[in-house]
């Protein structure tokens, strides 16, 4: 008896030294860590000039733990402030750094930009706040007329003429040249070669150094023969030695103008489907499908215009006239060529429906490397 009482006591003891080195053990693993000790996490810049450049400030960190020191990320809070950081892991006692650069460029006033710091340190999360306020820059004929095409700069060298009715003939836009150069620039007008429903005049043709002048543009809606979306590009031709033709462009969208009695009993254009998956298709392959539109309507259905977009094609309709009742179909082929992934394209399809007069109809794949095979 005394002998299995002995025996108990010195298996307590064992297994109390076993716990205590198993908790040991793991207080040591639970101890045995990184953790990233910054000497400041933010800084304030107080005034700064906008043309001034970068506004830049290291934040250094030390490895106050026991094991390296990994930083896995480091995300400005938005694209004007730029980070830069320690690559290689930190070891226990030595030392980083997180730089940020603040970009003042046309962002005049007061600012409040953070920086997050992820890392495999105990607390894996540190914010880092920068701050100031930035003085606005003098702003010059660089900033009042941004395109430089030669010695001219440009308000804008695209000339946007947003909604025009396809009846209307005078839709006008402006735009204002300066002369940047220390001699005159001549504007040509009658060697510019706008389209034929487009029309141009200067307040003055000769533009002395350090002056501008506005050019009128004017567009004839109504001999475009043309719906929704349209473009032409031109060359403004003048005497600047250093840029002699200068590209421009023109564009907007072309509506039907429609009257109070073009909605009683109107057309009404409808589709047996508005998107189409092809589902998997493998590169530099063909794939096929219809569209059947139908005049639900009780008035003629006029189809002004089927147009697709890059990467596909959309044969005319069979028919650009649909009495009510009368359907037709749009046949449309989408070429995968070398594109990879998911892909959307679209074909647009204008209609004389005064509710509905435009419908863009959507093809959908997933492109897979790889040839398709022969045709069977």
């Amino acid at each position: 008896m005394f002998l299995y009482r002995q025996t108990q006591i010195h298996m307590k003891k064992l297994l109390s030294l076993g716990l205590s080195f198993v908790f040991a053990l793991a207080a040591t693993v639970a101890f045995a860590q990184p953790q990233i000790q910054f000497q400041k996490t933010k800084h304030e810049f107080g005034t700064i000039k906008e043309d001034g450049g970068l506004a830049q400030v290291t934040f250094s960190f030390k490895n106050v733990g026991n094991q390296p020191l990994k930083l896995t990320k480091v995300q400005a809070s938005c694209g004007c402030t730029t980070p830069s950081w320690s690559k290689d892991p930190i070891q226990p006692g030595q030392t980083g750094v997180v730089k940020a650069a603040y970009n003042p460029m046309n962002r005049p006033g007061k600012f409040s930009k953070t920086v997050t710091v992820t890392s495999n340190s105990k607390q894996p999360i540190t914010i880092l706040q920068i701050a100031g306020n930035v003085t606005p820059r003098k702003k010059g004929p660089k900033d009042w007329y941004p395109i430089a095409l030669g010695n001219v700069r440009f308000k804008t060298n695209s000339v946007w003429f947003g909604d025009m009715m396809h009846d209307s003939k005078q839709n006008v836009k402006t735009t204002i040249l300066y002369n940047e150069s220390n001699a005159p620039i001549t504007l040509n007008l009658a060697a510019t070669k706008l389209p034929k429903y487009a029309t141009v005049k200067a307040d003055k043709t000769v533009i002395q150094p350090k002056e501008t002048a506005t050019l009128t543009f004017t567009y004839d809606a109504s001999a475009r023969k043309d719906w929704d979306y349209v473009y032409d590009s031109f060359m403004l031709m003048t005497n600047d030695p250093k840029n002699p033709q200068k590209r421009m462009s023109m564009g907007g969208y072309i509506k039907e103008h429609f009257n109070p009695a073009d909605k009683i009993n109107p057309p009404v254009a409808k589709f047996d489907k508005i998107t189409h998956n092809f589902g998997n298709v493998k590169q530099q392959s063909r794939v096929s499908t219809t569209f059947k539109i139908t005049n639900h309507g009780k008035k003629m259905l006029h189809i002004r215009k089927s147009k697709a977009s890059c990467g596909c094609t959309a044969t005319r309709p069979k028919k650009m006239q649909l009495k009510p009742g009368e359907s037709t179909t749009i046949d449309v082929t989408y070429s995968s060529g070398t594109s990879k992934g998911s892909i959307n394209k679209s074909v647009t399809v204008i209609t004389n429906d005064p509710v509905k007069p435009k419908t863009v109809l959507s093809i959908r794949a997933n492109v897979q490397p790889g040839q398709a095979g022969p045709k069977k």
